[in-house]
């Protein structure tokens, strides 16, 4: 299978942070920013908030756009970043620590955490092999982030070199020991690409001993792309969202308590051979934030692409050009996704990639606010256990979708329907439980006379000693 999605994909090319990092370290003057030493408060305690994780990273770049976050809507702001060297020093930290930007959202009770990058894999060779390199990397990392009296941190390693697969485990073991017992209530996440190309990564251990994954599931199509294409298509051929969210589940044993969706809050647009998605581009494309490829969008008619669940727009001047990103309907099918799975979470690159825009605001709202209820920023990082479904994988699916799910006593029976959008039952199965405590179920898109349903959005319901859970289900053709 995954000669196939090579062959499709080619290979591993830079991602978006390692892009952006070294364009705007070229291009960005940094003393523009207003830092201050003021003193930095501790986090408060919030009557309210977001009821998953919803991180996201402010980059150093973005400036004062901290000041205008929805910091109801954020659980967890990583700032962007600190750079590692192979010795394990810090060889800039960005402003870090902005005690503008902590202050703000520890009054509102957010989480601030310190990104710290790496990005050369031959510097990650020299870094992870060797064991005083790991450690000074470690106490430098406790440092500034006890300095900014911040919250933990986020490892964003990247072009990683798979002979160091056991050291990473043994570095995040040791960073989230440290830094657990030195901070009481800190975080550690890790951020983790969307395809592993190499097998560099132990996904099943990382999860296991952070306390996190965020997922950069975007970057699919980006500058150097032979086609105009989705950043981020959540179905459809190839690699997909869906596909890498699948693959997460299936290397973690179904960690999903442990896994945030990173979704893009930009795109890029490609001087295209034509009009078609799907064009050969002819040049390498640009980078652009949200907020400018929403007004592109606006401008020259948004279309939407049904196989990928993106919009892009087109348009001449005088030769072709195409815009591929994610609006609110495409981050609303995303979070939907997150949410059907049982994810910890979401998470956007980048914030402030909005700019005055209400609308992304807006939908984290719809998605992730329930009136009344309160999640401390401890029990984000534990999702509760009752549930009984564990998780709908692929969803949306072109072909089949599997329901994970459990019992809560055994010896049960399970009730499984399937519902069309209007309510009408299209299959109902009864399954007789054998007393394991875990249990999978494929619906292969047949009714209840086998016979193919058509495409569009369904409900699955499961019915187990008296209680009862719906999910909703979008079947692709």
């Amino acid at each position: 299978m995954m000669n196939l999605l090579c062959s499709v994909f080619a290979q591993e090319h830079p991602g978006i942070h390692k892009l952006q990092l070294e364009y705007y370290n070229n291009n960005y003057n940094e003393l523009s920013s207003p830092y201050t030493n003021e003193p930095i408060i501790d986090k408060q305690n919030r009557s309210s908030g977001p009821n998953r994780e919803v991180f996201g990273y402010h980059p150093y770049w973005m400036g004062t756009a901290w000041q205008n976050y929805n910091y109801n809507l954020i659980s967890t702001i990583a700032y962007f970043s600190a750079e590692a060297t192979a010795q394990g020093n810090l060889s800039n930290l960005h402003g870090w620590p902005l005690a503008g930007l902590i202050n703000l959202a520890h009054a509102n009770g957010v989480n601030v955490v310190l990104c710290v990058t790496l990005f050369d894999s031959e510097d990650l060779i020299t870094l992870l092999s060797n064991p005083s390199n790991r450690e000074n990397l470690i106490n430098n990392l406790l440092i500034q982030v006890q300095a900014g009296n911040a919250d933990g941190v986020n490892v964003d390693f990247e072009s990683f070199p798979s002979s160091q697969k056991q050291n990473m485990v043994q570095f995040i073991t040791d960073l989230t020991n440290t830094f657990h017992t030195e901070i009481p209530g800190s975080q550690v996440t890790l951020a983790t690409p969307a395809v592993d190309w190499n097998d560099g990564w132990d996904y099943n251990a990382l999860a296991t001993i952070s306390d996190g994954l965020f997922i950069m599931g975007y970057n699919y199509y980006y500058g150097g792309s032979s086609t105009t294409g989705p950043i981020a298509p959540l179905s459809g051929n190839g690699i997909t969202v869906s596909w890498t969210l699948n693959d997460y589940l299936n290397k973690t044993n179904h960690q999903y308590n442990k896994l945030i969706l990173g979704c893009p809050y930009y795109g890029f647009e490609w001087s295209a051979a034509s009009e078609s998605s799907g064009s050969p581009t002819l040049d390498y494309g640009s980078a652009k934030f949200y907020s400018e490829m929403e007004g592109n969008a606006l401008s020259y008619g948004k279309l939407w692409d049904e196989s990928s669940q993106t919009p892009w727009y087109r348009y001449q001047n005088p030769n072709w050009y195409q815009g591929w990103y994610d609006d609110s309907l495409s981050l609303s099918l995303k979070y939907d996704f997150a949410i059907e799975n049982n994810l910890l979470g979401v998470g956007m690159w980048a914030m402030g990639y909005d700019g005055n825009n209400p609308e992304l605001w807006d939908l984290l709202s719809s998605k992730f606010i329930t009136n009344g209820l309160h999640v401390s920023s401890q029990d984000r990082f534990t999702l509760p256990n009752s549930s009984i479904i564990h998780s709908l994988y692929p969803n949306p699916s072109n072909s089949s979708i599997t329901l994970d799910f459990s019992l809560r006593n055994k010896n049960d029976n399970a009730i499984i329907s399937i519902f069309d959008l209007l309510g009408r039952p299209v299959k109902n199965v009864n399954i007789l439980l054998n007393g394991n405590e875990n249990y999978k179920w494929i619906w292969d898109g047949t009714d209840m006379f086998n016979q193919e349903l058509p495409a569009g959005i369904y409900f699955l319901t499961i019915s187990v000693d008296q209680n009862i859970e719906s999910r909703k289900i979008t079947l692709l053709k």
